[in-house]
């Protein structure tokens, strides 16, 4: 449609803008007027009912989903077969998968869904190779699991700032920040001493989503792109990991130097791995599972003996009722407390309500009211 070509037009146009600007003090302001603008526009896209195509029809299964990102030839494949036992092609050249490939890791009672989907390009934000159908499969998921060459360290901050620019941020939270509009006064900005944006360009990025009136409360420090991501109000904050693949084609002083590298720019657990060797691929499960804040559950009959072999694998945080409400949804209004051993509790078997926090490997027995 006309409608959409011209918005296509507008962000191409405004995205070389941007790129030509070079970051000063200076610029500062106009740089982050340009980035909501974009934001703005990519929010108007999304919303245009068929914009981007679809995404690949993927079914999701298991306790959670992870889903493998890298540029074609990364290794992706591999990897998915050593975590998995899935034999997805495997090639020397780029562009083998081009299509989503589910394996199953079981991994301390959980089992986890891995997606080997079709490697990120350059532009992918654009549309180009299948990469607004990419992020829509990377949006449901529940982990990023980048992997990147240990001599091309590099390819894991292309691979973030084409997420960025999809709506992606990874390993990282929603900023605390409130806005509440109102019919006049202006703008107020409210912060404890957190360090924002100057108040003429948080002005402006409000103004670029039509805020003329309201008030901005910062509960944590802040930039513009944060203010942009709180308005756009489509951006997913997903958990992220790396695999530092081919480890065993450097020495241990380039390895730890690329590992606290990349450690330091993005916060990211790094596991260096070989995935053709299947060196430390064990760890990388590990790894994997603490990230997902899995835990295991084992539910215990009144007057029996608890199923060591089969835990329910439920979330961190979860509370008894949780636990009620997963086994049977209709039921669960009927539960009136546990009884409850392990790390969650001072003393087995200690009675808890159904508001009680659960924990890794707590064993717990369900006490329901008669009916």
């Amino acid at each position: 449609m006309a409608e959409d070509q011209g918005l296509k037009n507008k962000l191409t146009e405004l995205e070389e803008q941007y790129s030509k600007t070079k970051y000063n003090k200076a610029t500062n302001k106009y740089l982050g007027i340009l980035r909501a603008k974009m934001a703005r526009i990519r929010k108007e896209m999304a919303t245009k009912k068929g914009f981007g195509g679809t995404g690949f029809a993927v079914k999701k299964t298991g306790d959670a989903t992870v889903v493998l990102v890298g540029f074609p030839n990364a290794g992706k494949s591999s990897l998915l077969r050593v975590l998995t036992n899935v034999e997805s092609k495997v090639a020397g050249y780029a562009f083998t998968t081009v299509e989503v490939i589910p394996g199953m890791l079981d991994y301390q009672g959980a089992k986890i869904q891995i997606l080997d989907l079709p490697g990120l390009i350059s532009g992918a934000h654009e549309g180009r190779g299948e990469g607004t159908k990419i992020a829509s499969v990377i949006r449901t998921s529940d982990l990023l699991l980048f992997l990147v060459d240990v001599n091309r360290t590099d390819q894991l901050y292309q691979l973030t700032e084409e997420l960025n620019m999809l709506g992606i941020r990874p390993n990282r939270t929603m900023p605390e920040i409130r806005i509440e509009r109102r019919q006049t006064g202006g703008i107020t900005v409210a912060s404890n001493r957190h360090k924002i944006p100057e108040k003429n360009l948080v002005v402006g990025i409000l103004n670029e989503f039509s805020i003329y009136n309201g008030d901005i409360y910062f509960y944590e420090d802040a930039t513009p792109d944060d203010i942009v991501d709180v308005l756009a109000g489509n951006v997913a904050y997903i958990r992220g990991i790396v695999a530092l693949n081919k480890m065993d084609m450097v020495d241990d002083k380039a390895l730890a130097r690329a590992k606290s590298e990349i450690e330091g720019k993005t916060r990211m657990k790094v596991m260096p791995i070989s995935a053709m060797h299947d060196t430390n691929i064990e760890e990388l499960k590990e790894t994997i599972f603490n990230k997902l804040n899995l835990i295991r559950v084992y539910l215990k009959p009144r007057d029996g003996e608890p199923d060591l072999a089969k835990p329910m694998i439920v979330k961190l945080g979860n509370n008894v009722m949780d636990i009620a409400k997963a086994i049977h949804s209709k039921t669960a209004k009927d539960l009136r407390y546990a009884y409850v051993e392990g790390r969650s509790v001072k003393f087995k078997n200690q009675k808890v309500g159904p508001e009680h926090v659960l924990m890794d490997e707590d064993v717990v027995t369900l006490i329901y009211a008669k009916v």
